[in-house]
């Protein structure tokens, strides 16, 4: 695991879950926002509340373990530029 992680912001977050092939389900009564991928490993749901961004790194990692991914590839995808 890493050591030293900067808070990452609501858009890099939403931007690496579009380019990982994640789409947003459509919103019901909550303010948490779901994000869904369907692939041969299963079906992932990434919840994202955007009201407490930027996000820490006990939420970065929840949100890597939802989407099937390592905290460092998650962070990695979150820091790519397109």
């Amino acid at each position: 695991m890493f050591n030293r992680i900067s808070p990452l912001t609501y858009k890099e977050v939403s931007s690496a879950l579009k380019r990982l092939g994640f789409e947003m389900k459509p919103k019901t009564a909550t303010a948490h926002e779901q994000w869904i991928r369907v692939d041969h490993r299963g079906k992932f749901v990434v919840t994202v509340d955007k009201h407490i961004a930027p996000f820490d790194k006990t939420l970065i990692k929840s949100m890597a373990r939802q989407a099937g991914m390592t905290s460092k590839d998650f962070f990695a995808a979150c820091k790519a530029k397109k």
